[in-house]
């Protein structure tokens, strides 16, 4: 993400989006509410509907829409505003979605009344891990590879590839080589110059895999770990990131660290240690002091509730951490009801 104006007195912020990760930051910024200003394109307005072309041409202008909805679709490139033209040439009070693609890199700028602290942390974040590379997985056994990627945002899958074997044939050469070259040309479609490979699975056939892959493409497995799992798939690539390979690779994953966070809080509900959850429970607990680390669902964040009770936090100095609801650790918190804390010391 580039931060391309700043002006926090009148409420405005300048971005622009470079990946997909920063498409589900965006989702996360912008609230109802917000005056949104982008480049798009709108049909031509025409006065007299009789000369009114059948297929009437687009325009591209910019325009400032009043926001009524934001729609993001896990691992989608694109984000939908929806809102109500307030600012443009033409149309004014009429609806409009405003499209933000990564791949495009335009420009928008975000109005509000008042920003919240955790959303220009989200910002400041974005910033920071612009430069992170993503981390490609393949999980895989005798049977099958799973290629996927890890972002800020998510575990993402990519492919699945069946290595077709059918009894001895898999003891011949060119049926392993197939096999691997079809997951060699997944990788190499996604993987970007510094990308760290990370190749995961039960037995051995991960070092053959390696092994057949630097032989035959040296510079793409250059930045490449192994690493054993008792699964392949996507099981295997959970199991994978909450074993910590991935800290040792990089030193900085949106997913590892709230992956790991979410780990330590069930944790301590188990042991009845210092842990609570629940809105009521967090509430005392944040009222008392007690509480070291708020955690909440990006679904909870947007809501009054929320707001109110990062606010306490702050007060009472505590730290607090918004969890993504997309991945499978999010998920897991979700089910809980998406509030918990850390404590200090029991209450």
């Amino acid at each position: 993400m580039k931060v391309i104006f700043r002006d926090l007195r009148h409420g405005e912020i300048k971005l622009m989006p470079e990946n997909l990760d920063d498409i589900w930051h965006l989702y996360n910024i912008i609230d109802e509410g917000d005056l949104v200003r982008g480049m798009t394109f709108r049909t031509n307005e025409q006065k007299d509907d009789k000369i009114r072309s059948k297929k009437a041409e687009k325009k591209r202008m910019k325009l400032g829409i009043r926001v009524k909805e934001v729609n993001f679709h896990e691992f989608s490139d694109r984000l939908r505003i929806l809102g109500i033209i307030e600012e443009g040439p033409q149309d004014l009070g009429s609806h409009h979605t405003l499209n933000v693609d990564a791949e495009e890199m335009n420009v928008i700028s975000i109005v509000k009344e008042e920003w919240k602290y955790h959303q220009l942390e989200r910002i400041d974040e974005a910033v920071k891990l612009r430069s992170q590379p993503i981390v490609v997985f393949v999980s895989l056994d005798e049977d099958s590879a799973t290629i996927a990627v890890l972002r800020q945002s998510g575990v993402q899958w990519i492919a699945d590839i069946d290595s077709r074997r059918s009894g001895k044939m898999y003891e011949s050469v060119d049926t392993g080589k197939d096999y691997f070259g079809e997951i060699i040309s997944v990788v190499r479609t996604n993987k970007d110059k510094d990308s760290p490979l990370v190749v995961v699975g039960p037995g051995f056939t991960k070092e053959h895999f390696i092994e057949h892959g630097k032989s035959k493409e040296p510079a793409l497995f250059e930045n490449c770990f192994s690493h054993g799992t008792s699964v392949a798939g996507m099981n295997g690539v959970q199991e994978a990131i909450k074993t910590g390979i991935v800290e040792k690779i990089t030193k900085e994953n949106r997913v590892v660290f709230e992956t790991k966070i979410i780990e330590k809080l069930f944790e301590e509900i188990k042991k009845d240690g210092l842990a609570t959850y629940g809105e009521k429970e967090v509430s005392n607990a944040l009222n008392s002091g007690a509480v070291e680390r708020l955690l909440i669902s990006d679904i909870m964040v947007r809501t009054k509730r929320g707001e109110q009770l990062l606010k306490l936090a702050k007060q009472t100095n505590g730290e607090f951490t918004i969890i993504n609801t997309l991945n499978e650790a999010g998920k897991k918190f979700d089910g809980i009801g998406g509030i918990a804390a850390l404590l200090r010391f029991k209450i």
